[in-house]
């Protein structure tokens, strides 16, 4: 569908890319990664039309539409609705309409019945007719909603103009529009930096059966694991492609990079001996034909590239906080709510009048839909914000708040040390300045950069680093990823596990938020629902409680299930069967037994998460297996084929799939047989707690 041919670029006087090569085809889904400033965008605006190269070529299959979803909003009118702006992905559907009212016109006040316009009218208005069926032109508006709402949008929300909706929102619209229009090859630069996780889900979900080539631009490393099945990396103006998701991908990269430098070190000493002889023996009568061979064998080396130096990563802790008490804050009767921008009534946040407790230790991670309220909350409990209820801080709780647009309201016209000094309190502190702003990247002169002039992920580098200058053993992190490459989130993880305090963090990053949170808060509907384990467990939890809440919905089901985060209410025991023992487990739970619960999905969930993703490569790997075998099942039912050369390489290739799958199937069964044992284990001691 898409090939790069040799493709050199220059930008500004500076080569992007050098005899670059890189192909897409139907089906395929790639990750295209590497460092910031490697020219990941301005590949896909190349592709897109945006640039010409100076040599190479791009090729398109003919008839292939590109579609292209970039970072920033393009201009679009803000004068119709989100409904609206999405539908005009259907252009041609709504040309088709208007030309079949104008034929329908026309053939009713047509009276010669033989003539060759009445026909040619005719058959115009049965090839329009058919190729409507083809576009569905029947379901443009049903599935423009489904879009919509996938991504977040309310239903009576679909009809308001776009010009009430923050920046976030209006690329959630463009993303809908450039979905529905269903190009050949669709290109995403960073889709999920304006989603929330319910929307990023159902993203996943909706590409998984998309029938074009689709590229992905991301730092957002889960989504990559579950979405892609290449990487193209860009790395010195040229691509390498690695088969397999990210995390593979790391394992080969690894790989290559120490076998380039064995091979590099390997040439260089023989090249340095042979630099020693031609320099010994140069001015030597009887070695002179042996000095020109081996100057000859010299010239002609293909020299191998020493592999790049790693890449320079931030290097950070966070500083040692003095112990708090075990109770860290409550929270009482949590009711919020804000007046409406029209000034009629009021919107309500917290609706339930909640109790939250947080105690020493705790590793939080806060998710939700995008406005459930999850900022508004980090700013309650940092005492920023109002609400109805009474915040109660434990003994010595020292708190830093990293906000979520705080690289976005840093002094553009300080530098980054004054930025620094501006927060630094005692001399002390302004000690240690320069030697935080190095462990982020900001070293000699760059400290003096004014703030002015930094990327998004140096702004973002710096307000991290703010967070580092008073000790603290209560962090509220709201959206601390955003802006930070892959390899800066991973120290930012490390830094995190070896904090002793405790962390609220607010992400929709689950990568991030499945390797610290130790429980999980989701805010919706006005409440907050409490999940005691890690993000694998929250994700198996949530999905056995929807589908409690489809079965329960069903006409056959007449018990009633509880929905998610709130207890099922507790039965009279007479003539229901139940225990007291059961009875106490139904009521409200005391604090020691939310304590033990707690440890009890803490032991399990790292076996049990490990065990999830080992059975889902498996399976991804079964489906692949299958779907080759009953190609290849296809190909040899046909007698005639035997008659082919291909013949005795398919047969080969048939058996070795049989033994394949057989192997990975026994794999698979032994998997759930544990993840199912264990599920049962922890589900007993849960009860017993």
């Amino acid at each position: 569908m898409l090939t790069i041919s040799n493709i050199t670029l220059f930008i500004s006087n500076f080569c992007i890319f050098s005899g670059l090569n890189f192909q897409a085809s139907r089906g395929d889904r790639i990750g295209l990664v590497g460092p910031n400033g490697a020219g990941k965008t301005t590949l896909l605006r190349l592709i897109a039309g945006r640039y010409q190269p100076e040599e190479g070529s791009l090729t398109l299959q003919s008839g292939c539409k590109i579609g292209f979803l970039e970072q920033d909003t393009l201009e679009i009118s803000l004068e119709q609705s989100v409904r609206d702006f999405a539908l005009q992905a259907f252009a041609e559907v709504k040309y088709i309409e208007k030309r079949l009212e104008e034929i329908g016109i026309d053939i009713s006040e047509s009276t010669d019945y033989e003539s060759d316009r009445y026909t040619d009218l005719l058959n115009e208005m049965e090839r329009l007719n058919n190729r409507f069926a083809i576009l569905e032109g029947d379901r443009a508006e049903s599935r423009t909603e489904e879009v919509l709402e996938g991504l977040g949008f309310k239903t009576d929300e679909l009809s308001q103009p776009l010009e009430r909706f923050s920046g976030g929102w209006r690329m959630r619209a463009v993303l809908a529009k450039l979905l529905l229009q269903r190009p050949d090859v669709l290109m995403l630069d960073e889709p999920t930096n304006h989603l929330d996780i319910d929307s990023i889900e159902w993203l996943e979900q909706y590409l998984k059966t998309y029938d074009g080539a689709v590229v992905i631009v991301s730092h957002d490393r889960y989504f990559l694991n579950r979405m892609v099945t290449q990487i193209a990396e860009l790395r010195n103006r040229k691509i390498f492609t690695y088969t397999g998701n990210y995390d593979k991908f790391e394992v080969q990269r690894e790989e290559q990079v120490q076998q380039q430098q064995r091979e590099f070190e390997a040439q260089q000493r023989e090249i340095e001996e042979t630099e020693r002889f031609i320099e010994r023996f140069r001015y030597k009568a009887t070695k002179a034909r042996q000095v020109q061979s081996r100057v000859k064998a010299l010239e002609k080396v293909v020299r191998i590239e020493e592999p790049d130096n790693p890449q320079k990563r931030m290097q950070f802790r966070f500083p040692d906080p003095p112990q708090s008490g075990k109770v860290v804050m409550e929270l009482t009767n949590l009711i919020k709510s804000y007046p409406k921008p029209e000034g009629d009534g009021k919107i309500t946040v917290f609706t339930e009048g909640q109790q939250l407790h947080i105690e020493r230790g705790d590793k939080i991670a806060l998710i939700g839909p995008n406005g459930a309220g999850k900022s508004t909350l980090a700013r309650i409990l940092y005492g920023q914000e109002p609400f109805e209820g009474t915040r109660a801080e434990g003994h010595n709780v020292l708190m830093t708040f990293f906000a979520q647009h705080l690289a976005d309201v840093l002094e553009s016209n300080r530098s980054i040390l004054e930025e620094m000094e501006s927060e630094a309190r005692t001399s002390e502190v302004r000690s240690r300045i320069r030697s935080i702003l190095g462990s982020f990247l900001f070293s000699g002169d760059d400290v003096f950069k004014p703030i002015s002039v930094l990327s998004g992920g140096e702004r973002g580098r710096v307000a991290l680093a703010k967070t580092l200058l008073q000790p603290a053993n209560v962090l509220i992190l709201d959206e601390p990823t955003n802006h930070l490459d892959i390899s800066s989130k991973e120290v930012l993880i490390q830094a995190l596990e070896e904090y002793k305090g405790t962390i609220l963090a607010v992400s929709h990053d689950r990568y991030f938020l499945s390797r610290f949170a130790t429980k999980i808060w989701r805010v919706e509907g006005g409440r907050v629902a409490e999940y005691d384990g890690g993000y694998d467990y929250y994700e198996w939890k949530r999905g056995k409680q929807m589908e409690e809440q489809k079965s329960a919905s069903s006409p056959k089901t007449t018990a009633a299930t509880p929905m998610p985060g709130k207890a099922a209410p507790v039965q009279s025991a007479s003539g229901n069967g139940m225990s007291e023992d059961d009875l106490r487990r139904s009521g409200p739970k005391s604090k020691e037994q939310k304590r033990l619960e707690a440890e009890i999905r803490k032991r399990y969930s790292a076996e049990t998460g490990k065990l999830k993703k080992e059975i889902e490569t498996l399976e991804s790997q079964m489906a692949k297996l299958e779907s080759r075998k009953a190609t290849l099942d296809e190909q040899l039912a046909d007698p005639g084929f035997y008659q082919s050369e291909e013949a005795g390489k398919a047969i080969k290739e048939h058996a070795d799939l049989v033994q394949k799958l057989d192997a990975i199937t026994e794999q698979w069964a032994e998997k759930s047989e544990s993840f199912e044992s264990l599920e049962a284990k922890m589900k007993q001691e849960l009860l017993q707690a």
